[in-house]
Parts: structure tokens; sequence; C-alpha cells
């Protein structure tokens, strides 16, 4: 199915087709892969061609609407089907046209459309190489040259020798005819003429030979050139691709170094989480108990609060029966005031009587009150105060350390240092504690009215500070 399903992708997807100029003699490619594709001698060219009969610029393909047309730009010449581009007029080519760079055959190429396969484009040779070329054929060219001119020159010059000496023998013939006293100091004259026309025949042959001969030896040292320098670019070539795959073996060890330092990362990762969940888990099992001491302590003082409740009722309880049971204690309980008249000393008044049980009932659960709330109050100073502001928690926040600050003043602390203002040891973590927050507010409750509202006016302070940095 998945392979049906390919096929048929396969079969919609279009095949997209790319020019190439197919070389004749050696078939070299060159793949024309940009609407505007230049070639030429010169490095900014998309096709660089290292030879002296190229210009720096010699033409450029282009692509308007599907049609591909070429510009010739060069000083020697560019060629559509043997048949020269005048410089700066555009052509339209066709696959199957034939295309020469220069009047040298060397460079004839045919140009046609194929399939794109995507490969990969071989890396330039370098520029120094590049200079080196282009300096070793324009020397060579130099010489070539020097030497072709300077036999043609001499070949030139013998044959305008020849043609005064030809000349010089004509003048003789014609004189003979007219002049009849001195025939034999002519036709010495003539003989000598001859003679020299013969000789610069002879040179003149000899030079030509000569050329034939230079011409045959500089075509054979060109292509000897030419092939010295086509291995020399293959070795340049060869010594190219061996970087190339001494660069992809580079490349694979970096990927297996990156990959191995990625595992030792994570690893080490994986380690230091671990702690942390570790570190998380003990300080869990901490605050854990943490709160199992502080429940227990609040049920003691529970506990302690019914004793000292049970306590006040049994005396109370008490000091009722016996005041139901024994009237005549009242007199003990009561205290007489006794009014001493000057004039009726013989009678008592009764002015007032007061109760003594009531009020010793109300003293005895004050005190049990008062002791009780002075043993929690105990309790919250030494266990469920800030050590750096001596207050009760606000907002209690418990370090990895397991010591306990107001989250304001931890915080605050904690822009200055990044340790615990107790034991010294580095802050990692900060988490909040439910637990003696309810458990301190709880108790704030049966707290006096002046801690109440002390407490209340550290909140309301700290919460307007901590506007002020918001905005």
């Amino acid at each position: 199915m998945e392979q049906s399903i390919k096929r048929m992708s396969d079969e919609a997807e279009p095949k997209i087709l790319e020019p190439i100029l197919i070389r004749i003699d050696n078939k070299d490619r060159i793949r024309i892969d940009k609407n505007e594709f230049k070639i030429g001698r010169a490095r900014d060219n998309d096709e660089i061609i290292l030879d002296v009969m190229i210009s720096r610029r010699h033409c450029v393909f282009k692509c308007d609407r599907d049609e591909w047309m070429i510009k010739d730009l060069s000083s020697s010449a560019t060629y559509v089907n043997n048949v020269a581009i005048l410089p700066g007029v555009i052509q339209n080519i066709h696959p199957g046209d034939v295309i020469q760079f220069s009047p040298n055959e060397t460079f004839k190429y045919i140009f046609t459309l194929a399939e794109r396969d995507h490969c990969i484009k071989r890396p330039r040779i370098d520029e120094k190489i590049l200079d080196t070329v282009l300096i070793k054929q324009k020397t060579f060219a130099e010489s070539q040259e020097c030497q072709r001119k300077e036999l043609k020159d001499k070949l030139e010059i013998k044959q305008k020798e020849q043609v005064e000496l030809k000349q010089q023998l004509e003048d003789l013939l014609s004189q003979q005819t007219v002049i009849q006293d001195d025939k034999e100091n002519l036709l010495r004259q003539i003989e000598v003429l001859e003679s020299k026309i013969k000789a610069g025949n002879s040179q003149e042959q000899h030079l030509h030979n000569m050329y034939s001969q230079l011409l045959e030896k500089l075509e054979n040292e060109r292509q000897q050139f030419e092939t010295r320098l086509n291995e020399e670019k293959q070795k340049w070539q060869e010594a190219l691709d061996m970087s190339k795959q001494e660069k992809e073996m580079v490349e694979i060890k970096m990927k297996e170094q990156m990959e191995k330092w990625r595992e030792d990362q994570q690893t080490e990762w994986r380690n230091m989480m671990e702690n942390k969940v570790k570190e998380e888990k003990n300080i869990q099992a901490q605050l854990l108990n943490e709160k199992n001491i502080l429940e227990e302590r609040l049920k003691e003082t529970e506990k302690a609060l019914k004793e000292q409740e049970a306590k006040a009722e049994t005396s109370q309880a008490m000091l009722n029966a016996n005041i139901v049971t024994d009237e005549a204690s009242t007199a003990d309980n009561c205290i007489f005031v006794e009014y001493v008249d000057v004039d009726q000393s013989s009678e008592l008044h009764i002015l007032d009587t007061i109760d003594l049980t009531g009020f010793s009932q109300q003293m005895i659960e004050d005190n049990t009150k008062e002791s009780v709330l002075g043993k929690v109050s105990d309790i919250m100073d030494e266990q469920l105060t800030c050590s750096i502001c001596s207050e009760l928690f606000v907002r209690a926040t418990t370090l990895n350390c397991t010591h306990t600050f107001c989250d304001h003043c931890i915080c605050m602390w904690n822009k200055k240092r990044r340790d615990c203002p107790v034991c010294r040891k580095s802050i990692i973590s900060m988490n909040r504690s439910l637990v003696l927050d309810n458990f301190i507010e709880s108790m704030i409750e049966n707290l006096p009215t002046e801690l109440k509202n002390r407490r209340k006016e550290i909140i309301e302070e700290r919460k307007a500070s901590e506007k002020k940095k918001r905005y």
C-alpha cells in the first residue's frame, strides 16, 4: 500500500528540467542553475573557464518565461550553430543548439535540457590556484606569440627583399632591350640578380619551412601544456576532494563528540535532578516532622487547657456544694460592715453584703486562662518567631536547611546574600509552610488586642512595601 502511494506521488510530482551544456570532446557538463548565468575567465562568474581565449566576461545565459537566450559580452566571439553572435545582441537558443566560446573549437558545447538530479556542487578551486593558472597560461601564450611573431617578421622581410630583387631584375631586363652598348655589364648584373633571387627563394622556402615547423611545434607544445595543466587541475581537484573528505571526517568526529557531550550533560542533569528530588523529599519529610511536633504541642496545649477547665469546674462545683449544704458558712464568706451610732449603740445595722465565692471563682478562671495563654505565648515566642524581624511568622517560608522565616524577610535577605541567616547554608529552595500560618492565625485570636493590632500593622506595612516595588 505504501509503495503504491509512493509511486502515485512520484508520478504526480512534475519533473524539473534544467539546462545543461555538454562539451563535445570530453563530455564535461556545465549546469546552468540560475536564471542569469555568467560564463567567463573572471572569478565573479558562475562558471569559470581558465583559458586566455576566453574573455573575462564572455557571455551570459538568461531565462524569460521558460525560454533561454544567450548574450555575447566577449572581445573574441560566441557562436551559435557556427554563426557568430553580434556583440550585445540577445539570441534565443533551443535544445540541440551547438554553442562555441571563442574561435577555438575546444570550447564547443551542446545545449540541452535534462532532469535535475539535485547533485552537490563541486567546490571551486582556490583563488591563488586560479591566479597561478592564469599567469602560466598567459606566460605560455605570450612566449609562443613572441616566437611566432619573430619568425613571421623575418619571413616578411625576406619576402620584401625578394620583391625588390625581382623588381630590379625586371628593370634590368627592360634596359637590355633599350641599351645596346653595354650588354655585357647588364648580363653580368642580371646573372647576379638571378643568383640573389635564387638564393632568396631558397632562403624564403627555408623560412616557410621553419615557420610551418614552428607552428607545428607551438601547437604540440600548446597541447602538451594543456595536458599538463589538465593533469594539475585534476590533482588540485583530487586534493580538494581529499580536503572535502577530511572535512566530512572532522564533521563526523565533531558530531560524535557533541553527541557524547550531550549524553554527559543529560546524565549530569539527570543526577542533579535526582539529587534535587531527594533534597525536596528530605525537606518535605522535615516539614512533616515539624508539623507532627507542632500538632503534638498543640494537642498538649489543648489538653492542658481542658485540664485547667476541668479543675476550674471541679473547684466551682465544690464551692457551690459547700454553699448549699452549709448556710451557716455564709457569714464566714461575707464581710459585715458595722455602723455604731453614738446615741443608739445597742442597735446594729447591716449595710451591705459581699459574696466572696463568685469573686474567688472568677479569680481562679482568670488565673487559669492567663497561665495557659502565657504558656502558648512562650511557645510561640520560642518556636514561631522570625529570627530576622523578631515577630511572629507572616507567610512562613521554610528553606532547604529547614529554618523558617517570614516570606518578606527572607526575600529581602536573599537580595543581599544567598545563604541562610542562621546556618549559612546555600539557599536552594524556599517553600511556604501553610501549617504554621494556620496555627499562628488560630492562636492570634486568643492573644491580647495590642498584639493583634501590632500584627495587622506589620502585615499592612509589608503589603504596602511590596506594592511600591511592583510600581
